[in-house]
């Protein structure tokens, strides 16, 4: 791989850092609030969920805190936490930084014994509001994981499974979503209902592709126009075998019953593209543009990230936010659905042509990375094609790009605005392969 190709590696994933670092959660959050001003006399209280809860959770007490009476902020539990039986680790330092707050960490994507802790809390919390009040809810990408109340009758292992087979399948995030919404006590708007007769206002950092605000966290805070005889439809396709679940499916909180429901999308996919292009652009002086949202099936995006590869004009690029599905065996290596795309798509870029796949919230499934970044010539000296061709088949993708030197890292990285594409050729064309 040339040098100016490792240049143009590196520059994709500078500006991918810059675009999140852009769209700081707190900020968000602190200039939304800015608007409420004056407008409440209330009590406040704070219920963060999703993996930019925290910071989220950030802006609203640096903005209000002499006003917030309580809350929760419900995270993602660390790894060395995974085991633990405390909501709370005793050295947390956020438990400190955010109070009068609530910390409280659970599972994701998979639901654990804390994820209904959580949501007992919360609705607890919102059943004690009265007409007053103003319940401020803080969604972003993975609450549905982090707060969890199975309706009477599904026992959380029944939760847990559903959950695993729904996304093992390959079922779109909205399908998952969809089903989460009708089998819960606190999706698909039971929390606002809960809350009543307090206003609430959400405020939402979507990552959702194309997504509605009932779709970031299953929404448990605003109305869910979708039915129930569509999450039937969508249980019936993906996870069959739970059909012994339907009787416990209700209808979700309509549009028509919603009352005091105020909703706000502060991020999503796309400003997150069009802040990364924009970063791109000034980096490296590359023409570079958000592309239209994308979603499907992962091997059909390798094949979309390859055609746009080959007609990329030298000096242009594309930024893509993409949310791939990708049916997964019982046995698998360590890897994450960014990085399976990238090493699919790696010997087969034209030589001039970089790619990055990366998940907004660094963690790419089971692979310790955010994703990977990618150039033709980065591969065959370290590893031979039978080697890259065994680990795509067995989703092991996490080693070959530690081999390569591919992987992106970043750690947590405080968002969930769903995975990011970027394809970029060189200023100087290669010889097309």
């Amino acid at each position: 791989m040339s040098a100016a190709l490792g240049e143009l590696r590196a520059a994709l994933v500078a500006a991918f850092r810059a675009g999140l670092t852009e769209l700081d959660p707190a900020g968000l959050v602190e200039r939304a609030l800015d608007a409420e001003a004056g407008a409440h006399r209330g009590r406040v209280f704070v219920i963060a969920a999703g993996k930019a809860a925290p910071g989220m959770a950030r802006g609203a007490l640096r903005r209000w805190g002499d006003r917030i009476a309580g809350g929760l902020v419900i995270t993602v539990a660390a790894p060395a936490l995974a085991a633990r039986d405390e909501t709370t680790s005793p050295t947390d330092p956020e438990e400190t930084a955010l109070r009068p707050l609530r910390v409280m960490r659970a599972a994701h994507p998979i639901p654990d014994a804390r994820s209904v802790d959580a949501a007992e809390a919360a609705l607890a919390i919102a059943a004690a509001l009265g007409p007053e009040d103003l319940l401020i809810a803080l969604l972003s990408g993975g609450a549905s994981a982090l707060i969890a109340a199975p309706p009477p009758g599904v026992s959380l292992a029944d939760k847990q499974a559903v959950v695993a087979e729904l996304l093992e399948a390959g079922a779109p995030i909205q399908d998952v979503n969809l089903v989460r919404r009708h089998l819960s006590r606190i999706k698909g708007g039971r929390l606002a209902a809960a809350a009543v007769p307090a206003r609430v206002l959400t405020l939402l950092m979507s990552d959702v592709v194309g997504g509605l605000p009932h779709d970031v966290g299953s929404g448990p805070t605003v109305p869910d126009p979708t039915r129930l005889e569509e999450a039937l439809a969508a249980l019936e396709r993906w996870a069959p075998r739970f059909a012994r679940l339907t009787p416990a499916l209700s209808e979700s909180l309509k549009p028509a019953d919603a009352r005091l429901l105020e909703a706000r999308v502060l991020a999503d996919p796309d400003k997150l593209a069009e802040r990364v292009a924009a970063a791109l652009a000034d980096r490296t002086g590359l023409r570079a543009a958000a592309a239209p949202a994308e979603d499907g099936d992962a091997r059909t995006i390798v094949e979309r990230r390859l055609a746009l590869a080959r007609t990329l004009a030298p000096g242009e690029a594309a930024v893509i936010p993409c949310e791939p599905t990708l049916a997964l065996p019982a046995h698998r290596g360590a890897g994450g659905r960014a990085g399976w795309i990238a090493l699919a798509a790696l010997r087969r870029l034209p030589p001039d042509v970089a790619l990055l796949c990366a998940a907004s919230d660094g963690v790419d499934g089971s692979s310790g990375a955010a994703g990977a970044a990618v150039a033709r010539g980065a591969g065959a000296a370290a590893m031979d094609d039978r080697a890259i061709d065994a680990a795509l088949a067995r989703f092991d993708d996490a080693v070959v790009h530690r081999a390569l030197g591919t992987r992106v890292e970043t750690g947590p990285t405080g968002h969930n605005l769903t995975d990011l594409h970027i394809v970029a050729r060189d200023f100087q064309r290669g010889a097309h392969a």
